[in-house]
């Protein structure tokens, strides 16, 4: 029996630029700094936005997304399963990456220039990605001059963004290789929020999928307003 739920579609994106660029000091000599800067320069820049156009895509649609939240049978937490339809829309079988992430985000009650804005470490509190390796999407914390940020013990902040480091690790779980799309075909995710204090189940949902190159073809963001207990 088909679950009913409700959700809607947010269509806005965020947009993550990191560049890791060396620190230069000027008690450095000339030679050193020039050093630093050729170093600076091979570093490539790590892009971790899609373009708007990858927001719709010409080639594939997702016909159908369901949401089901179940309690997890070891008592760790509550489970959201994903089920959503792919449907190609050419005559080509496609293969595709697909990730999808499910978080718990904070945001302001109102959008007042009053309001204080809240910090992006406190505006998402849970992060659970599919398949689950968050590490593919851990990122060093930079500032604006592109120096990574350091906590109070001296040691490299990261952070969380919605991009695989490794967009062509996001196979199908089952065969170990890309999802290939032929005429139709319903993937299956899970996502765990495990209990503890501050207990947040998950209110957003992000669907990623790379074409068979690893080129961003397709995002969309989904607000969960609402889910059945299994």
């Amino acid at each position: 029996m088909e679950p009913e739920y409700f959700y809607c579609m947010r269509m806005s994106m965020k947009k993550y630029v990191i560049v890791l660029t060396a620190l230069l000091f000027p008690v450095l000599l000339p030679a050193q700094e020039a050093k630093k800067e050729d170093a600076a320069k091979e570093q490539p820049k790590i892009i971790t936005n899609i373009p708007a156009e990858a927001q719709y895509s010409n080639n594939f649609a997702i016909k159908s997304l369901f949401f089901n939240k179940r309690i997890d049978p070891g008592g760790k937490g509550e489970i959201l399963e994903v089920e959503l339809t792919l449907e190609n829309l050419t005559d080509d079988p496609m293969d595709l990456y697909l990730f999808t992430i499910a978080t718990y985000e904070k945001v302001e009650k109102t959008k007042s220039s009053f309001e204080r804005p809240i910090p992006h470490r406190e505006r998402i509190r849970t992060f659970v990605p599919y398949p689950d390796d968050i590490s593919n999407f851990s990122y060093l914390d930079t500032d604006d001059k592109g120096n990574v940020k350091k906590d109070k013990n001296g040691l490299e902040m990261v952070k969380l963004v919605k991009f695989p480091k490794n967009p062509k690790s996001g196979v199908d779980q089952k065969t170990g290789k890309p999802y290939h799309l032929v005429d139709k075909m319903t993937i299956y995710t899970t996502h765990m929020s495990k209990y503890r204090r501050n207990y947040f189940f998950f209110n957003n949902l992000a669907v990623l999928i790379f074409d068979s190159e690893g080129k961003p073809a397709y995002r969309k963001l989904f607000e969960i307003k609402g889910k059945r207990n299994r």
